[in-house]
């Protein structure tokens, strides 16, 4: 009992608010963060319990079954004649009958096989299942993970780095996994080993009074607590820089995986190794500060431990202690250190497995800024126009859009140009409310979108942005993204609608042919039109283009046009665009500049009266 209320009273720890960026030092028991994720355990309670079963049958062989088998064997082993082993020859002449010294030799030897047998399958039983229960609950973790990154807002992602963000996903829930299963286990085993050990010796301090002398060996015990905790305080704090910096690690290999053809372009290796080996080295350095902290209570308990047992020997061989008084109090006492050194490693791993749950509830617990309503109205079909009212919006304090005033009806095709950083992408991403504004409010027929479910009001927007993301998979899974019960004639035919079917159908496994990563296997036009065969494929009354056209040779950007054109018919579109050719199928242009609406009106009418327009243009005007 003393060393679990030890592991639960350990130092303080520093934690990370969740969503603010700021630490704190919190006196928690650091059990305690560790409470909210044993409810992953009950989905598999049958096999956590039986390897909490077996391991407590472990307990029993190695604290009380190994000392009193000392007892019993050697004496009948080495002929000691001794009042102790008197009742196991007369218990196994009761069984038997008679038996020779030769047999009797058999028989006892036997135990020893026998004991470590039922300790070897119990200790497996627990390993097994433990493990078992343990990938469980990494999976369900992850599960929860995943799910809670699908529904924070693009706000969140943008503040964060994705290999940061897989970091956490993967290595943490592994770290988390060991908490939860492994050393939850070990907190049962060990303590019960401790309780059977100290039992045997209690007993045997009782039945021979020259070997309770030997019990001052457990007055080492607080000096090893004492030990437990200051490794353990020294290891969160290094254990919590190694997830931080290996959460960056994870962050630039996958800024540098993704990003091949600008460090060749600008050779860019040689730096990029550099920085690769740096923090490797910072790794390698808080790795094996963590080594040690978690290296040294082993042997420091080790050490301790027999300075105790020495003192003891020493006081009860001169109270009189016989060698087989010493062979079994000496195995007890070992299986009473052995537990400590064990739970002294899983403080530990709890003091490294705490710096995992900051990072997991970092992601668990951020707010998901864009809410759902309480009362959620059905969306209307058809949309008959969207309003913006008096909109604000900012990015961390910086302004983007001032008092947006506007009313787009439904069916026309609204262009919004400008310089970079006008406002123009995030005027088009409040409609589907990847954003919600400041201040003022989006309508779509007069009411609220804040008042439709997320799901039902990003049903009725199609999206083509410029750089559109193919998932791993075949061409027709990835064009089935906009309905997922859609049939291959449905699918084709939006295909032929986005001009893509003629360049699938050649491929040497047509609609079959897998994507790639990040469809790289295909070319800029292609995967636009991919892009735009889902679209077609949703039929949402509201499109938004963002610059759908802009990273486009000629004859690609041919037929995307011709596609667009036929996609925005009978549907309320944004276009983002910097092209005329793009612009042209426009029937209104919104010019921004500063987070304002300038102008507003056909090319024709701008093309004369705005500077802004005309200097966006240029010779495309003409």
């Amino acid at each position: 009992m003393v060393t679990l209320r030890t592991l639960a009273l350990a130092g303080g720890a520093i934690r990370c608010l969740p969503g603010s960026g700021r630490w704190k030092r919190i006196t928690d028991k650091p059990l305690k963060k560790f409470f909210p994720y044993y409810r992953h355990l009950w989905m598999v309670k049958g096999q956590f319990a039986l390897g909490v079963t077996a391991g407590l049958i472990y307990a029993a062989a190695s604290g009380a079954g190994l000392p009193l088998m000392t007892k019993v064997v050697f004496p009948v082993l080495f002929n000691e004649n001794v009042d102790q082993s008197k009742w196991y020859v007369a218990w196994l002449t009761s069984r038997i009958g008679e038996i020779s010294r030769q047999d009797l030799l058999i028989y006892t030897c036997l135990w020893i096989p026998a004991v470590f047998l039922v300790r070897a399958i119990a200790g497996y039983t627990n390993a097994y299942f433990i493990q078992h229960a343990g990938m469980r609950v990494v999976e369900s973790i992850r599960t929860d993970l995943f799910v809670k990154l699908q529904q924070l807002p693009l706000a969140f992602f943008k503040r964060n780095k994705s290999g940061d963000l897989l970091a956490r996903l993967m290595n943490d829930t592994q770290m988390l996994q060991q908490v939860i299963a492994q050393a939850s286990s070990d907190l049962i085993k060990q303590p019960a080993t401790l309780l059977f050990a100290l039992a045997t010796v209690g007993y045997l301090a009782f039945k021979d009074r020259s070997s309770f002398i030997a019990l001052i060996a457990l007055l080492t015990v607080p000096l090893c607590i004492l030990l437990i905790r200051s490794a353990g305080k020294k290891l969160t704090r290094r254990a919590r820089a190694l997830q931080e910096k290996g959460g960056d690690l994870s962050a630039s290999l996958s800024e540098s995986l993704q990003s091949a053809l600008e460090i060749r372009a600008y050779n860019l290796q040689e730096m990029q190794v550099s920085r690769f080996r740096s923090r490797i080295a910072e790794i390698f350095r808080l790795g094996m500060k963590v080594v040690k902290y978690r290296q040294i209570i082993s042997p420091s308990i080790e050490v301790v431990a027999a300075t105790g047992f020495a003192a003891a020997l020493y006081f009860g061989v001169r109270a009189g202690m016989t060698l087989e008084g010493f062979l079994a109090l000496g195995m007890a006492l070992y299986m009473s250190y052995e537990p400590m050194k064990k739970l002294g490693n899983i403080h530990s791993l709890f003091q490294q497995g705490g710096a995992s749950v900051d990072r997991i509830e970092f992601i668990l617990h951020s707010d998901d800024t864009i809410l759902e309503p309480e009362h959620p109205k059905p969306c209307p079909l058809p949309v008959r126009g969207i309003t913006f009212k008096d909109v604000t919006f900012a990015y961390n304090e910086l302004p983007v859009l001032h008092d947006v005033d506007l009313h787009i009806p439904a069916g026309q095709v609204v262009a919004l140009v400008g310089p970079s950083g006008a406002g123009k992408s995030t005027f088009a991403h409040l409609v589907p409310r990847f954003y919600d504004p400041q201040a003022g409010e989006v309508q779509l027929d007069g009411v609220s979108i804040r008042e439709f479910l997320k799901g039902d009001l990003r049903n009725h927007i199609a999206v083509v942005p410029q750089t559109p993301s193919l998932f791993l998979g075949t061409l027709e899974e990835n064009i089935r993204i906009g309905k997922q019960d859609a049939t291959r004639e449905e699918i084709e035919t939006a295909a032929k609608k986005a001009f893509a079917h003629d360049f699938i159908s050649k491929l040497p496994n047509g609609y079959e042919t897998s994507v790639g990563e990040r469809g790289d296997l295909l070319s800029g036009g292609q995967r636009q039109r991919i892009a735009i065969a889902r679209a077609f494929l949703k039929d949402a009354p509201i499109l938004i283009l963002d610059e759908a056209t802009s990273a486009l040779d000629t004859e690609s950007e041919a037929m995307v046009q011709q596609a667009l054109a036929e996609l925005v018919k009978g549907r309320t579109t944004l276009i983002i665009a910097h092209r005329f050719s793009t612009i042209r199928i426009a029937d209104r242009i919104l010019v921004f500049k500063n987070g304002r609406i300038i102008s507003d009106g056909s090319h024709d009418e701008l093309r004369d009266i705005d500077p802004t327009y005309q200097a966006m243009m240029g010779g495309e005007l003409r």
